[in-house]
């Protein structure tokens, strides 16, 4: 196992090494290395406690040569729960252009606010499930290959994202058929304030599952085949020391609803101490899981925007007693 990790290890090295190479050779500037690891301890309700690495992630981006409106970034990550060694995540080109650019490769599809916001910079430690279970690219990270559109209008306040990608994709490999996915975004900001922000927007997905399973909303053992229809609502509000956010997405597929939603609200006592509260539910098509709904507090507290300790406790009400689980977290961030 560890020989296997090592000759991974080597292998990403020798890539990265001769990329950054060849775009130096090429126009005599270096690309640029970031990463951050996110160290965690997790306590759950007295049956299990552990530490981990929830995600350890480096990437390499920059201009591609000779051109500076075409950039690229190839990520890879690890995270001790699930992995075994470093794995690609994204590998995509922007192609840009005075109102918007076009992406190219495998990335997260504009579909809704909290995938397209990193996991670095968010205020609690996960995405709701709603996000994480609903999103298209289950299998793959929430990433999907295709082509991607996004335009940024009326002096960049209306934002429209129209993408096409693989609809029925085994990881790894390529499209099983001709069905594709077809994923559309329309957002608009009503506050004109440099950090402030009143944000809301509405996104639309359709594909044709052909003999596909969906672990995270039906059984793991069904197949399906049939329509996929996905939609989305968001808003964000960013004013001052306070942060509202909220998500509500439905999921109608082969004429069954799965849906869910999250809100929260945080606040800064100082520049360095945020508070926030959460509520999440979700409800899949899954009988043994279905109508899951959360309560959350947490506690922040950053040396910097990008490093950073975070608490949180969460807390689930049922008729078998409740599930608590309290969590710790320190991220720190290198280039």
């Amino acid at each position: 196992m560890l020989v296997f990790a090592s000759m991974t290890m080597r292998r990403l090295l020798l890539v990265l090494t001769i990329f950054t190479f060849n775009s130096h050779f090429a126009q005599n500037e270096y690309p640029e290395f970031h990463g951050y690891i996110q160290s965690r301890f997790t306590y759950n309700d007295g049956n299990s406690s552990s530490f981990m690495i929830r995600r350890a992630k480096l990437w390499l981006d920059g201009k591609a040569p000779m051109s500076d409106n075409i950039t690229y970034k190839m990520q890879v990550v690890y995270r001790s729960a699930t992995d075994e060694n470093f794995y690609f995540q994204d590998a995509f080109a922007d192609v840009k252009w005075n109102f918007g650019f076009l992406r190219v490769g495998k990335f997260v599809p504009n579909f809704t606010l909290q995938r397209m916001q990193s996991d670095a910079f968010i205020p609690v430690l996960e995405r709701a499930n709603v996000i994480n279970n609903l999103i298209h690219g289950d299998k793959s990270s929430a990433r999907e290959i295709g082509v991607e559109g996004n335009f940024d209008l009326l002096q960049s306040n209306l934002k429209l994202s129209l993408g096409i990608f693989n609809g029925n994709q085994k990881v790894p490999g390529n499209n099983i058929s001709n069905n594709l996915l077809y994923i559309t975004k329309l957002s608009y900001n009503f506050l004109y304030a440099k950090d402030d922000v009143l944000n809301i927007g509405a996104s639309f997905g359709y594909r044709y599952l052909d003999n596909q399973t969906l672990s995270k909303i039906f059984p793991s053992n069904e197949s399906i085949t049939g329509n996929d229809y996905r939609y989305g609502f968001q808003t964000e509000l960013k004013l001052n020391k306070f942060d509202l956010q909220s998500e509500f997405v439905n999921a109608n597929i082969i004429n069954q609803n799965a849906w869910g939603y999250y809100a929260y609200a945080a606040y800064y006592f100082t520049n360095d101490i945020q508070v926030l509260a959460q509520v999440e539910k979700y409800n899949d098509l899954n009988p043994s899981t279905s109508n899951n709904e959360w309560y959350l507090i947490g506690l922040n507290y950053y040396f910097t925007q990008k490093n950073k300790l975070m608490a949180d406790y969460k807390t689930q009400f049922n008729g078998d007693g409740n599930i608590n689980i309290a969590e710790i977290q320190y991220q720190i961030f290198f280039n």
